[in-house]
């Protein structure tokens, strides 16, 4: 069992035996040069950065090296500990706010109802009103990328991670660096297509085109096009419906 700081002194080493530049190793896994001299070096970055954990794995994996990775050092820890705080105070800010402003809108209902109306329709507005805030409203857990919100986009794909994902797209023309966490979801838009370079940890991504999914068994995915007609890899439509 290894930390992050260790792995990245023996991928280090195992590049420089194998006469690999940093140039070298980005053009074959598509990590920028910066990326893996923060991987080798960069203490810091390695404590911090929590999809440096994902990359070191696909160092590791191409190198073939027999390491097993901590899965969470103290300061990823600490990180994880004070994100569940942030979150549980600003969920118990939404609840004071949002009875505050319930407490203010049903005083002020009241006040009209009183004022302009007889006791039987005092009833039914009170009756409505509270029916209406009952309602939960839809949660909704997808982001949106695209590039400008007046346009109108001739296609939509959905991207789901079951883990760690990392991505480098062109959507027409425009470069995107994709980082998803597991679980989490996000709509891509487009024009014209989508050019997917790199898919790092593609076996734990899916992507739903046209309502068809299109899952992956290599970890990584090069030169995947998405255009109006399907989801084309090699020559191939992933995303043809099955006759």
């Amino acid at each position: 069992m290894a930390d992050l700081i260790t792995a990245g002194k023996l991928c280090k080493e195992e590049r420089e035996k194998r006469g690999l530049s940093r140039q070298d190793l980005h053009n074959i896994t598509k990590i920028p040069v910066d990326i893996i001299r923060r991987l080798e070096e960069d203490e810091n970055y390695l404590r911090k950065d929590p999809y440096a954990y994902f990359l070191m794995k696909v160092l590791i994996n191409y190198y073939n090296l027999d390491i097993e990775l901590e899965k969470e050092n103290e300061s990823e820890k600490k990180t994880k500990s004070l994100k569940d705080e942030n979150k549980k105070e600003e969920k118990q800010g939404f609840f004071v706010r949002f009875f505050k402003t319930v407490f203010a809108l049903l005083i002020g209902l009241l006040f009209v109802i009183i004022n302009t109306s007889g006791k039987n329709k005092e009833d039914d507005d009170i009756t409505d009103f509270f029916r209406l805030i009952s309602i939960p409203q839809p949660d909704n857990n997808w982001i949106t990328i695209k590039e400008n919100s007046s346009q109108k986009f001739i296609q939509k794909i959905s991207l789901r991670a079951k883990d760690y994902v990392w991505i480098t797209a062109y959507i027409d023309g425009e470069e995107k660096i994709i980082k998803l966490k597991k679980g989490q979801k996000i709509r891509l838009s487009f024009k014209q297509k989508i050019k997917f370079e790199t898919i790092g940890n593609a076996d734990n991504l899916t992507i739903i085109f046209d309502n068809r999914k299109v899952d992956f068994e290599k970890k990584v995915v090069h030169n995947l096009f998405v255009d109006g007609d399907g989801v084309f890899y090699n020559g191939y439509n992933l995303a043809k419906e099955e006759s």
